[in-house]
C-alpha cells in the first residue's frame, strides 16, 4: 500500500513539475524574445542564430527556474491532498505527515545531485557554443580581445605577460625570471612573445638576459629566440583567462590551484565554487519548505500557496547572494559564506517540519 502511496504522489508531483517548467521556461523565452528583438534585426543575425540561440538557452533557463519550480510543484500537490481530503485520510489509516512525505524528500536530495551535474555539464557546455551568437548579438566590437597581467608560476621560475592578444596570439612585455630556491638566478625580458604552431614553441622579440653569478650581473641582447615552455600554449592561455563565471566545478578546482601555485589571491575565485554546490541543495531547501508549507497552512488556496513559495525564494535569494558578498569581502570563509544559508534553511525547514501534527 505505502508503495502504491509513493508511486500516487511522486505522479501528481512530476505532473505538476512538467507544467511549471515548461510554463517558466517559455515565460522566460517569450520575455528574452520581446527584449532582444531590435537588436536581433539590428545586428542582422539569421534565422537560424536566433533559434540556435534560444535552443542553446533553455537549459540556462531550466536551471534557473528548477527550485522555484520544485516548490511551487511540492506545495500544489499537497495543497491537492489536503483540498481532496487525502492527507487526512492517510493519517486516520496509520500513516504519518513523515510518511507521506518521505518520497518527496528522497525526490529532493536525487535534484540535488542531477541540478549539479546539469549546471556543470549541460549548462555550462551550451553556454560556450552560445557566446559567438552572444558577442554578435551585443556587437563584438564591445568585446575585447585581450588580457592584461597574466601570471604563470612554472616549475623553477615565474612568467609575467603584460599584455595578451587571444587573436594572433601574441603576448608582450614578457618577463621570465628564473630561481633556484629563493634566490633569483636570471632573468630574461622580451618585448613579445609570439607562438610559432609549426615548432609549437614561442618566439620570443628583442630579448635582454641578465644572470646573477657570484654577486655579480651580466648583460646580453638577442634580437629573437625560440622558448619551449612545458604545459603553456595559446588554448591553456585563453582557458585560464576565461572569465570563472563561465568555468564549471572542475575548471574552477583547477583554476583555484594555479593561483594557490602563483601565490595570488583566490577568495573570490572559491566562493563562486562552493556556490556551485550550495545553490544545487536548493532542490532540497524548496521541497522540505513546500511540505512545511502545505502542512501548517492545511486550509491555504493554490494562490496562497504561491504568494508564500514567492517569499521563500525571494528570502532564499537574497540570503544567498548576502553570503556571496560577505564571502567576496572575506568577512566569512568561502565555504561558510554560501553554505550558512543552506544550513539555516535547513534547520529551520525540519523544525517547522517537526512541529507539525502527525
Amino acid at each position: 500500500m505505502k508503495k502504491i502511496l509513493d508511486q500516487y504522489i511522486l505522479k501528481k508531483f512530476f505532473v505538476n513539475f512538467i507544467y511549471i517548467i515548461l510554463s517558466f521556461t517559455i515565460i522566460f523565452i517569450i520575455v528574452d524574445i520581446i527584449d532582444n528583438i531590435d537588436k536581433f534585426i539590428s545586428r542582422g543575425l539569421s534565422n537560424k542564430e536566433m533559434f540556435d540561440y534560444y535552443l542553446l538557452s533553455i537549459p540556462w533557463y531550466i536551471s534557473i527556474a528548477l527550485p522555484m519550480t520544485l516548490l511551487i510543484a511540492t506545495v500544489i500537490t499537497f495543497v491537492t491532498l489536503q483540498k481532496n481530503n487525502e492527507i487526512t485520510a492517510l493519517k486516520a489509516s496509520g500513516i504519518s505527515i513523515y510518511r507521506i512525505s518521505s518520497s518527496l524528500i528522497i525526490i529532493g536530495v536525487v535534484f540535488c545531485f542531477i541540478s549539479f551535474y546539469f549546471e556543470n555539464i549541460i549548462v555550462m557546455n551550451t553556454f560556450d557554443k552560445k557566446i559567438p551568437i552572444e558577442k554578435k548579438l551585443n556587437n563584438k566590437k564591445t568585446f575585447t580581445t585581450k588580457k592584461n597581467d597574466i601570471y604563470y608560476h612554472l616549475d623553477d621560475s615565474f612568467l609575467a605577460i603584460k599584455n595578451y592578444n587571444y587573436d594572433n596570439d601574441i603576448g608582450r612585455n614578457i618577463s621570465i625570471q628564473f630561481y633556484n630556491g629563493s634566490d633569483l638566478v636570471s632573468r630574461i625580458d622580451a618585448e613579445k612573445m609570439i607562438w610559432n604552431k609549426e615548432l609549437e614553441s614561442w618566439e620570443l622579440k628583442k630579448i635582454n638576459i641578465r644572470k646573477w653569478i657570484n654577486g655579480k650581473v651580466s648583460f646580453a641582447n638577442k634580437p629573437d629566440s625560440l622558448i619551449n615552455i612545458k604545459d603553456l600554449n595559446p588554448s591553456i592561455i585563453k582557458k585560464d583567462n576565461i572569465n570563472p563565471e563561465e568555468m564549471n566545478y572542475w575548471e574552477l578546482s583547477s583554476f583555484i590551484s594555479k593561483l594557490k601555485n602563483k601565490g595570488l589571491s583566490y577568495t573570490r575565485w572559491s566562493v563562486n565554487k562552493y556556490f556551485k554546490t550550495a545553490f544545487c541543495c536548493s532542490s532540497l531547501i524548496m521541497i522540505l519548505f513546500g511540505i512545511t508549507l502545505s502542512i501548517t497552512s492545511p486550509r491555504s488556496n493554490y494562490t496562497t500557496g504561491i504568494g508564500l513559495s514567492i517569499v521563500v525564494i525571494f528570502l532564499y535569494y537574497l540570503f544567498i547572494k548576502l553570503g556571496q558578498s560577505l564571502g567576496y569581502n572575506a568577512i566569512l570563509s568561502p565555504f561558510l559564506s554560501v553554505w550558512f544559508v543552506n544550513i539555516l534553511f535547513i534547520i529551520f525547514g525540519a523544525f517547522m517540519l517537526l512541529k507539525t501534527r502527525t
